[in-house]
Parts: structure tokens; C-alpha cells; sequence
């Protein structure tokens, strides 16, 4: 009966919104009871949001049709929010077994899913930021500093490093949970691929920069 208890209680997770405060449980509960398919269309959804904001930093340089940014969106979104996820998957599995981890490919593929909720949340507030770009609405420019573009900035900054700092926390606890370890060591998993990556490309960086400006002999 107690044991029948307990499992009623874990059904009732909802992990759009448990995923923000109750991470790890969360994660076991979508490792437990759903299907990879689960977490990939959550993922496909997510990508389209995030392609959302791509679009609005694109709009900011380029002069790109509407429709053309809506279509790339749609089609694109979900193909790069699934791409995220395997790319994901094989560097956060393989970087947690160094750490001892007992994370499956599968386990870890159903996570980057997961984490991914949070982006769909801030779906409403990228569109706002792509319409603003769009239609040059409370843009901060050189000289011209309106109510309005000082009152969205402050949002938008505040909003992207709360979001940010919380995602990191978010995909720390559920990498260890996946991995059985500590949160401090899913933090590690999910740094070290960051480290490694911005050295290569520093280093490539430094190449290209001599082998243009050093004069060879």
C-alpha cells in the first residue's frame, strides 16, 4: 500500500514545471516512466524557440524577409533542437564516465530533453525581442536612449542572466542524477567540454592570426 502510495504521487510530476525547483526528481521521473520520443518532441519544440532568438540576433545584422526567417524557424528549429541532443548526449555521457558516472546514452539523450522545458517558457518573451528587432522598437542606439529601450534592456539583462544561471544549475543536477554523482560533478561534466572547446579555438584562433600577420621567410 505504501509502495502503491509513493507511486502515485511520482505520476502526478508535471515536469514543465517541476523541472525549474525539483530537477533531479524530475529527472529520474522522466528516466522512469517516459519514452526517448517524449523528450525528443520536447526537444524539436525547444529548438524552435531557441531558433526564435537566433532569428531576432540575425535581424539585428542582416536584412532578411519575414517570411524567409518564419519558414527557417519552423523548419530548422526542431532539426538543430535534435541535433543539440546527440551532440549532448555523446559529450556529457562520455566526459560523466570520467567521473565515475553509470549514465546510459539513452538516459542521458532523454535529459537533454528535459532541460530543454526552460527554453520553451521563454518562448513569449523572444518573440517580443524578435518583434522589437523587427520593427526597431526599443532598440538601444548610439545617442538614443528612450524610457523604453533603457526599461527593455534592464529586463532583457536581467531576464538572460537569471535564465542563464539557472540553466546551468538545472543541467548540472540533472546530469548528476543521470550519472548517480553529485550536482558538483554534473556541474564538472557540463564546464569541461566548454573549457576544451574555447582553448581549441583559441589556439586555432592564434594560428590563423600569425600565419596572416607573421610574415614568412
Amino acid at each position: 500500500m505504501s509502495q502503491e502510495k509513493v507511486n502515485q504521487e511520482v505520476e502526478k510530476l508535471n515536469p514543465f514545471f517541476t523541472i525549474w525547483m525539483s530537477t533531479r526528481k524530475t529527472v529520474r521521473y522522466v528516466l522512469d516512466y517516459k519514452e526517448l520520443k517524449y523528450t525528443l518532441t520536447l526537444a524539436a519544440i525547444a529548438g524552435i524557440s531557441n531558433s526564435i532568438s537566433g532569428a531576432s540576433e540575425i535581424s539585428k545584422s542582416f536584412e532578411i524577409s519575414l517570411w524567409f526567417l518564419i519558414i527557417a524557424i519552423i523548419v530548422l528549429g526542431p532539426l538543430f533542437g535534435l541535433i543539440s541532443v546527440g551532440i549532448g548526449t555523446v559529450i556529457y555521457t562520455v566526459v560523466g564516465k570520467w567521473f565515475g558516472g553509470f549514465g546510459t546514452f539513452k538516459e542521458m539523450a532523454k535529459m537533454m530533453g528535459i532541460v530543454m522545458v526552460p527554453s520553451i517558457w521563454l518562448t513569449p518573451y523572444w518573440i517580443l525581442s524578435f518583434i522589437f528587432v523587427r520593427n526597431n522598437l526599443f532598440i538601444m542606439k548610439t545617442g538614443d536612449f528612450s524610457a523604453g529601450s533603457i526599461i527593455w534592456f534592464l529586463i532583457s539583462s536581467l531576464l538572460t542572466l537569471i535564465y542563464s544561471i539557472w540553466m546551468v544549475v538545472i543541467q548540472s543536477k540533472a546530469i548528476g542524477e543521470v550519472h548517480q554523482f553529485s550536482s558538483w560533478k554534473g556541474f564538472a561534466t557540463l564546464i569541461i567540454p566548454s573549457i576544451i572547446f574555447g582553448i581549441i579555438v583559441f589556439i586555432i584562433m592564434i594560428i590563423v592570426i600569425f600565419s596572416i600577420f607573421v610574415p614568412s621567410y
